[in-house]
C-alpha cells in the first residue's frame, strides 16, 4: 500500500497537469487568509456598486475546507495540498465577481460543496490512527480539485469569452456537480460510520472490515464515475452529431485533401520545395513572424492546391499547433462562398476543442436554422474557437474561386481576428492564403507577407512530373531518346510554371491510343503553346478517336457540365442520356453508357466523393463554353427541355396506377426527378437571360430551339392550371419579348411569369417546389422508392445503381438533402422537423422539446407557460417591494429627478450622447448598462 502522502501527490499532481504554469506559480502559496480577505475586498467593492452579494454563503466550505487542512496535517505537509485548493478558490472568486450571473452560480455552488462536506476535525483523532481512513480523505480531495477543475478552466478565458460560454458550460457540468455533491455526502456519511465503529472496535477483524468496507466504497464510486463519465460522454457525443449537421459542411473537403496528397506523391517529391521558402518557414516557425497572414499567390493552374495539400500536411503535423484547412471551388455551392469556408473550418474545429460543444449546441437550437447560414453566427463562433485553443494555423486554398463580395467578407473577418490576436499574442493565429493574384485580394492583404510563385520555383518538380511521364509514354509507344527529349524540351519550353498545362499535354500524349497517333500529335500537329491550346488538342484526340456518335456524347457530357445547376453525379447523367422523351422511358440497358466517364471525356474530367463528376478546373470549363465544339445556349435549352418533357412522363401523373409506380420505379425512371424538379426553372432562367444573338441558324441551335418547344409545350399543357396566372407582369414580357419570332413566346411567357412571380415571394416561396401537383407527385414517388428500398425480395444493387444508397430526401429544393439524401427515415424526418419547427426549448426534460416551435415567439409563449423560472417575469413576481426614496438628485438641462447620483449620471450621458456599454454580442452601445444587459437577453432567447 502506497504512504498517503505519496497517493495526495499523485493527485495534486494530475490536478496540476490540467494547469498553465501561471497558474501552478500562482496558486502554490495561497493560505485561507487570502481567500477571506478577497472576499472581503469583493463585497466591499459590491457594496460600493451597490450589487451587494450573500457572500456568507462561502463560510461553509472555509471552515469544512480548513477543518480537512487540519487533519491533513496529522500526518502531511497539508499547505502543499490545500494551497492549490485556496488559490483556484481565489482566482475563481475573483474573475466570476466580475459578472452578477456567475458569481451568484459560482456561490452558491461553494454553499452546497460545504454543506456536503464533513467537518472533520471531530474525528480528528480517528484520522491519526488508522491509515486505512486516510483514504477517504484522498477521495474528499480528488472531489474538490475535481469541482476546481472544471471551474479553472472555465474561467481562465478573456472576460468577454467566458461570460459568453458560461451559462451553456456550466449547464452540462451540472449532472458531474450534482455527481461531487452526491459523493461529498457519502464520504461525510461513511467517515461517520466508520468512526462509530471504531469506537467499538474490539479486535483485528473489526479493522479488517473496516478495510474491506472502504474498499468496497472506492470500488463502487469508481464505478458509479465511470458510468457517469460514459453518459456525460454520450451526450457530448450526441451534440457534437447534431452541431455537425448543423454546421453542415462540404462532406467532401477531407476526400479532396487526400486526392491532391495522392496527386503529388505520384511524383516523388512534388510540392515540397515550398516547405523551404524562406517566407513559409518565418510565417510557419518563428515564434513572432514577419506577419501571421502569408498570401501565397500565382498564375491558374501553377499547382497551387497541390502546394495547398504539401502545407496543410505540414502543419497537421506539428504538434504544438490545431491546423484547420479548406478548399474553395468555384463549380461546387458547398465550397464557393463565406458561409462554406466557416462551415468546413467550424466541422475541424469543433472535435478538437470539445469544450465548446455545448455552446455551439446551444447556439444551434436557438438559431431557428437548420444549416448554419448567418455569418454573422458563424464568425463568432470562430472567434470564441480562435480565443479559447491555443495555437492555430488557418489554411484556405482557392480564395480566388469565391465572388468578390464573399471574399472581402473572408479577408475582413480573419485581417480583424489576427490583428486582434498580435496585439496580445503574436503568431497565436497564423492563416494562409491561396490564391490567383487578384486586385481586391492583392488590396486587402497589404499587410501580409507576399509569397509570389515564378516559373522557377516549381521547374524542378515539373520537369520531374514530365519525366516521369516520359517514360510511360516511351515504354507505351516504343519511342527513341530523340524522340522523348523533345517531348521533355517542347512541355518544359511551354510550361512556364503551370503545372495543369503540363498535366494536360503529358496525360493527352499518353492517351493517344496508337504509335501513329502519338508521332502525328508531336511532328505533325502544332505542340501546344498556353493551357488553352493544351484543353484544345485533348478536345481534338477525342474527336479524332472517337466515332461520330461517341463524339456526340463527349460533347452532350462536357455541354452538360459547363451548364448544370449543380454537380451531376454519374447515375445522373446515366439516366439523363437514357431518356427517350417520345417514349416516355429511360432505358438504361439500350441508352446507357457503356463506358466510364473518363473514357469519354478523359483528363478533362475528374470524379470526386459520392460519384459527382466535375470539370479538372474552372480553366476547363472557360474554354470549353467559349470553345467551337459546344454552344451553351443550345445546350440550356436542350436540358431545360429534357427537365421539362421529363416531368410530363407518366409517372408524374396524378392518377397513375399504384402497381404501374412501382414497376417505373424499379425500372429506375424516377432517376432523374431529383435534378428536373429543383432545376428545371433554373434552365428557363439561363434561357431568358441569354441573348437573342446567340440562337443562330445553325442546325444544332434550330434543333436545339425545337426541342425547347416541344418542351415547354408538353410541360405547359401539363401544368396550365397552376402555370397560368391571372396577371403578367410587365418584368416577365419585357424578359420575353426578344423570344417574340419564335413560335413557342406564348408559352414561354406563361412559364417565365410563374417562374418569376414564384421568386419574387420570397425565401419561404422558394423552399417550395413552385407547382403543387409536382411537388405531390414527387413526394408519392418518393415514397415508392423508399418501400422498394425496404423490400427484402428487391435487388439492392439495382436500386442502388438508380438512386443511390440515400432515398429518404428532404422535401424542399433548395436544400442539400433535397438530392443528397440520408438512410434512415429518422434521420431525414428529424432534418424535416428542424426545417418546419426549428425553435427547441432548452429545459432540462421538456416533453415536448423534442418537437420545438415554429416560431421563437411559440417557443416564448410555452416557456412562460410551463417553465416561469426560466423568464424574465418569473424575477418580477418573485421581487420583494421597494421603498421608493425622495428624488432629490435633479437634471439641470430637463428638469429630471432621480433617487440616485448613479441614475442621474447616466441620465446625462443621454444628454451627451455617450455609449460606453458595448453588447458583447454584437457591438451595439448603450447610454446605460441595464439596457445592454436587457439587450444581451435578446441574444440569448434567438
Amino acid at each position: 500500500m502506497s504512504a498517503p502522502g505519496d497517493q495526495f501527490e499523485s493527485i495534486l499532481e494530475a490536478f496540476k497537469s490540467k494547469l498553465n504554469a501561471k497558474e501552478r506559480e500562482d496558486f502554490q502559496f495561497v493560505t485561507l487568509n487570502d481567500v477571506r480577505e478577497t472576499a472581503l475586498q469583493i463585497q466591499k467593492d459590491h457594496e460600493n456598486l451597490r450589487t451587494m452579494m450573500n457572500m456568507s454563503r462561502l463560510q461553509s466550505f472555509l471552515e469544512a475546507m480548513n477543518q480537512f487542512g487540519e487533519v491533513l496535517g496529522v500526518f502531511a505537509n497539508a499547505n502543499v495540498y490545500v494551497a492549490f485548493v485556496w488559490g483556484p478558490m481565489k482566482f475563481i472568486l475573483q474573475t466570476a465577481s466580475t459578472w452578477s450571473d456567475s458569481f451568484e452560480t459560482i456561490l452558491d455552488a461553494y454553499r452546497q460543496i460545504g454543506e456536503h462536506m464533513p467537518l472533520l476535525m471531530q474525528y480528528k483523532s480517528v484520522f491519526g490512527q488508522k491509515l486505512d481512513m486516510r483514504r477517504v480523505l484522498a477521495l474528499i480531495y480528488t472531489d474538490i480539485l475535481e469541482f476546481h477543475k472544471k471551474a479553472v478552466k472555465l474561467f481562465r478565458g478573456k472576460n468577454d469569452i467566458w461570460r459568453h460560454l458560461f451559462r451553456s458550460i456550466w449547464k452540462e457540468f451540472g449532472a458531474r456537480f450534482k455527481g461531487i455533491l452526491e459523493n461529498l455526502r457519502q464520504h461525510k456519511q461513511l467517515v461517520s460510520e466508520q468512526a462509530n465503529v471504531l469506537h467499538y472496535e474490539q479486535s483485528q477483524s473489526d479493522s479488517q472490515a473496516m478495510l474491506a468496507h472502504i474498499q468496497k466504497y472506492e470500488q463502487d464510486r469508481e464505478e458509479k464515475r465511470e458510468r457517469l463519465k460514459k453518459k456525460e460522454k454520450d451526450e457530448r457525443d450526441r451534440k457534437q452529431l447534431a452541431v455537425l449537421h448543423w454546421f453542415s459542411a462540404a462532406a467532401s473537403t477531407a476526400s479532396d485533401h487526400d486526392k491532391f496528397r495522392g496527386t503529388r506523391n505520384a511524383s516523388a517529391g512534388s510540392g515540397q520545395w515550398i516547405l523551404k521558402n524562406e517566407k513559409v518557414q518565418n510565417w510557419r516557425e518563428m515564434d513572432t513572424p514577419v506577419s501571421s497572414v502569408l498570401w501565397v499567390n500565382g498564375i491558374p493552374g501553377a499547382g497551387k492546391t497541390i502546394l495547398a495539400s504539401v502545407l496543410i500536411d505540414s502543419c497537421l503535423q506539428d504538434p504544438s499547433y490545431t491546423t484547420s484547412y479548406f478548399y474553395c471551388n468555384e463549380a461546387d455551392p458547398e465550397k464557393n462562398d463565406c458561409i462554406s469556408i466557416y462551415r468546413g473550418l467550424l466541422s475541424q474545429l469543433l472535435s478538437k476543442c470539445r469544450e465548446l460543444i455545448p455552446y455551439c449546441y446551444e447556439k444551434h437550437l436557438s438559431s431557428g436554422e437548420l444549416n448554419l447560414t448567418s455569418t454573422t453566427l458563424a464568425e463568432q463562433l470562430l472567434k470564441y474557437y480562435f480565443e479559447m485553443m491555443s495555437k492555430q494555423f488557418i489554411i484556405i486554398d482557392g480564395l480566388d474561386e469565391c465572388h468578390q463580395g464573399q471574399r472581402k467578407l473572408v479577408l475582413t473577418f480573419f485581417n480583424t481576428m489576427v490583428d486582434r490576436f498580435d496585439e496580445r499574442e503574436p503568431g497565436k493565429l497564423r492563416v494562409l492564403f491561396i490564391s490567383q493574384a487578384f486586385p481586391d485580394i492583392e488590396k486587402a492583404l497589404l499587410k501580409a507577407e507576399t509569397l509570389k510563385l515564378t516559373e522557377d520555383d516549381n521547374k524542378k518538380d515539373i520537369k520531374s512530373y514530365i519525366e516521369d511521364w516520359s517514360k510511360k509514354i516511351r515504354e507505351l509507344y516504343g519511342l527513341t531518346a530523340e524522340q522523348v527529349k523533345f517531348i521533355v524540351d517542347s512541355t518544359m519550353i511551354r510550361s512556364r510554371g503551370m503545372f495543369l498545362f503540363v498535366k494536360l499535354v503529358m496525360e493527352n500524349l499518353y492517351e493517344q491510343g496508337t504509335r501513329r497517333d502519338l508521332l502525328n500529335e508531336i511532328e505533325v500537329y502544332p505542340f501546344p503553346e498556353e493551357i488553352g491550346e493544351a484543353y484544345e488538342s485533348i478536345l481534338k484526340r477525342l474527336e479524332r478517336n472517337m466515332g461520330k456518335r461517341q463524339w456526340e456524347i463527349v460533347k452532350k457530357l462536357l455541354g452538360w457540365m459547363v451548364c448544370a445547376k449543380r454537380p451531376l453525379k454519374w447515375r445522373e447523367i446515366q439516366a439523363a442520356i437514357s431518356i427517350d422523351a417520345e417514349d416516355e422511358t429511360i432505358n438504361f440497358d439500350e441508352g446507357g453508357l457503356r463506358q466510364s466517364v473518363e473514357y469519354y471525356c478523359g483528363s478533362l474530367i475528374q470524379v470526386l466523393g459520392g460519384d459527382r463528376v466535375e470539370l479538372v478546373h474552372t480553366t476547363a470549363k472557360m474554354h470549353i463554353k467559349a470553345s467551337k465544339h459546344i454552344r451553351p445556349s443550345a445546350v440550356e435549352c436542350k436540358l431545360a427541355a429534357l427537365c421539362l418533357r421529363y416531368l410530363t412522363f407518366g409517372c408524374f401523373g396524378e392518377d397513375v396506377d399504384l402497381e404501374d409506380l412501382q414497376f417505373h420505379a424499379e425500372e429506375g425512371l424516377l432517376s432523374f426527378q431529383d435534378y428536373a424538379a429543383a432545376k428545371w426553372h433554373q434552365h428557363v432562367h439561363a434561357i431568358i437571360n441569354t441573348s437573342i444573338h446567340d440562337f443562330t441558324t445553325d442546325p444544332e441551335s434550330q434543333a436545339a430551339l425545337q426541342e425547347l418547344e416541344a418542351g415547354l409545350e408538353e410541360f405547359y399543357n401539363r401544368y396550365q392550371q397552376e402555370v397560368v396566372l391571372p396577371s403578367i407582369l410587365d418584368d416577365a414580357l419585357q424578359d420575353c419579348s426578344p423570344f417574340q419570332v419564335y413560335p413557342f413566346h406564348a408559352k414561354l411567357l406563361h412559364v417565365w411569369n410563374h417562374v418569376y412571380q414564384h421568386d419574387r415571394k420570397g425565401t419561404e416561396a422558394r423552399k417550395e417546389i413552385g407547382i403543387k401537383a409536382l411537388s405531390e407527385v414527387i413526394m408519392r414517388n418518393r415514397d415508392v422508392i423508399e418501400t422498394l428500398a425496404a423490400a427484402r425480395d428487391f435487388d439492392s444493387e439495382k436500386i442502388t445503381a438508380y438512386y443511390g444508397e440515400k432515398h429518404f430526401k428532404c422535401p424542399r429544393p433548395n436544400c442539400f438533402y433535397f438530392h443528397e439524401g440520408f438512410k434512415a427515415a429518422k434521420s431525414r424526418d428529424q432534418h424535416i422537423n428542424r426545417h418546419d419547427r426549428p425553435f427547441d426549448c432548452l429545459f432540462p426534460d421538456c416533453s415536448i422539446a423534442e418537437f420545438g416551435f415554429s416560431s421563437n415567439k411559440d417557443l416564448e409563449k410555452h416557456k412562460k407557460m410551463f417553465h416561469p423560472e426560466t423568464t424574465d417575469q418569473a424575477e418580477a413576481f418573485t421581487a420583494q417591494t421597494k421603498v421608493v426614496a425622495k428624488a432629490r438628485w435633479k437634471c439641470d438641462l430637463c428638469d429630471k429627478r432621480f433617487t440616485r447620483g448613479f441614475h442621474l449620471k447616466s441620465h446625462l450621458r443621454s444628454h451627451a450622447g455617450e455609449r460606453p456599454f458595448k453588447c458583447g454580442e454584437c457591438g451595439r452601445a448603450f447610454t446605460r448598462d441595464n439596457d445592454k444587459k436587457r439587450h444581451e437577453k435578446l441574444h440569448t432567447r434567438r
